[in-house]
């Protein structure tokens, strides 16, 4: 028999597997029991629903964790063909319930029950499983289940309530501050994007509309420096991509007069916190490397900025870190040559540091252009008794005929439009329309509907932007 030998160092982490998912664990349930109190005390304490109401946060996490380990455990043992005790050490040693713990994080509590389960089976299955199951895995889990969630079911989770829960409904609106800064013309000022839901403490406490486990800033910096200190998490990703996303969004309202209230907002708003210290960080999915990690972190805040500004979908992080987990292997196989030429460092810096400064004065720029018009309507055709006009929706355009008299709106008709169609039943209710034409000369104080809120908004704002045309 050989033996071979290899020249040290070696150094032995004491932090075992088990331990630093002890200590994720308990970074979360301070999160958890907030979601509890703000989406079920709350509501009971304002009669706004019963005693399974009050308790329903704390359900809704555990079914979505119990069905992520439940899933697991029948694919080993279906598809893996493992028994006995090799099934108990595997799915022990494999964090089964950590994916659908984290969808329901993620994800509005307002998600019917069917379709949060139907999300931990995808995480599990799809996001796990099939690339060979703990540690295999190329992108994450949890993001992914989130990820066909939102595109299979969004409409349906939006019509069932989305995000807003009854007490935010009743006191705030039907909208996250990230999808009413995005229907927002231009950049905005403070007092149409944080008043609407008091001011920037309430972001950072967390009395503001989000997922399950987005909201309270506060608890997520707690959970961030306890989880460096026990080294279960790499520091550099989330600081380096929040101050990322801070220093751009500073650029940008900086360039349209906005104050430091600006980047404050972007860092308290949405998932960001959240996705940065949770999931931007998941030791499977994100590099192992010193510099693969910067590279990592950067190209993450910017491309948040990149989603948040430029396309339909407001929030950015998901799909900013799901990007980013393709290009892993890469960063780390770039990071591991680091020693070898200084070079090696200083080009790929210096991409990123052009494009951080790029893409903010482009965005800045953006809202620095725009005229008073919205860009998002057009009018297509224009006659003595009709407009013919689209407004960019949920979805896409919805085009519209309406017919006017005497410069009067009295009759709005869907021509066509790109919504689902929970969202298309939504926007084209009858009394919401009808709403429309009755309060055209005070457009701006009617609600939107709960549950389609960008659609309802862009049917809004055809109605303001054709009662200005014909005012010319």
């Amino acid at each position: 028999m050989e033996f071979n030998t290899y020249k040290g160092p070696y150094i032995k982490s004491p932090n075992k597997t088990n331990k630093i998912m002890l200590h994720l664990v308990v970074a979360l349930l301070p999160i958890i029991l907030f979601s509890f109190y703000k989406n079920g005390v709350v509501l009971y304490k304002h009669n706004l629903t019963d005693t399974y109401g009050m308790f329903y946060p704390l359900i809704f996490v555990f079914v979505g964790t119990f069905t992520s380990f439940i899933t697991e455990t029948i694919y080993t043992y279906l598809v893996l063909k493992k028994k006995n005790k090799d099934l108990i050490n595997s799915i022990k040693n494999s964090y089964s319930f950590l994916p659908g713990l984290f969808v329901s994080l993620v994800l509005p509590l307002n998600t019917p029950l069917p379709i949060l389960i139907i999300g931990a089976v995808v995480a599990i299955i799809v996001g796990k499983m099939l690339y060979g199951g703990f540690g295999q895995n190329i992108f994450n889990p949890a993001l992914i289940g989130c990820l066909f969630v939102l595109t299979c079911y969004g409409s349906v989770i939006n019509s069932n309530g989305g995000y807003i829960n009854k007490y935010e409904l009743d006191t705030i609106g039907s909208a996250t501050p990230l999808t009413n800064y995005h229907m927002i013309d231009g950049i905005g000022n403070y007092d149409k994007v944080v008043k609407p839901y008091g001011d920037l403490k309430d972001f950072l406490f967390g009395m503001i509309p989000g997922t399950v486990g987005e909201t309270c800033s506060i608890l997520i910096i707690v959970a961030y420096i306890y989880l460096v200190l026990k080294k279960v998490i790499k520091w550099k990703i989330p600081l380096i991509y929040v101050s990322t996303v801070f220093v751009m969004t500073l650029i940008i309202g900086s360039m349209n007069g906005e104050g430091i209230w600006y980047p404050t907002f972007n860092i308290l708003s949405g998932g960001l916190l959240f996705g940065a210290v949770f999931m931007a960080t998941d030791p499977v999915t994100s590099p192992t490397t010193c510099l693969g990690q910067v590279i990592y972190a950067f190209c993450l805040g910017i491309l948040t900025v990149l989603f948040r500004n430029y396309t339909s979908a407001p929030e950015g992080v998901l799909t900013s870190i799901l990007t980013m987990n393709m290009f892993v292997v890469l960063l780390d196989r770039l990071g591991s040559k680091k020693k070898e030429s200084i070079m090696q460092i200083l080009i790929p810096m210096g991409i990123i540091t052009c494009l951080l400064l790029g893409v903010s004065l482009l965005v800045g720029n953006k809202y620095i252009n725009s005229d008073s018009s919205d860009s998002k309507f057009k009018i297509i055709e224009k006659k003595d008794n009709y407009y013919v006009v689209s407004q960019v929706g949920n979805g896409g355009p919805i085009k519209a005929k309406i017919y006017i008299k005497d410069n009067e709106i009295t009759k709005i008709k869907i021509i066509e439009n790109n919504e689902t169609e929970n969202y298309y039943k939504l926007v084209t209710n009858k009394n919401y329309i009808k709403t429309l034409i009755d309060n055209q000369n005070n457009l701006d104080k009617v609600d939107t509907v709960s549950g389609a809120t960008i659609s309802s908004t862009a049917l809004k704002k055809m109605c303001i932007n054709v009662k200005k045309d014909m005012e010319k």
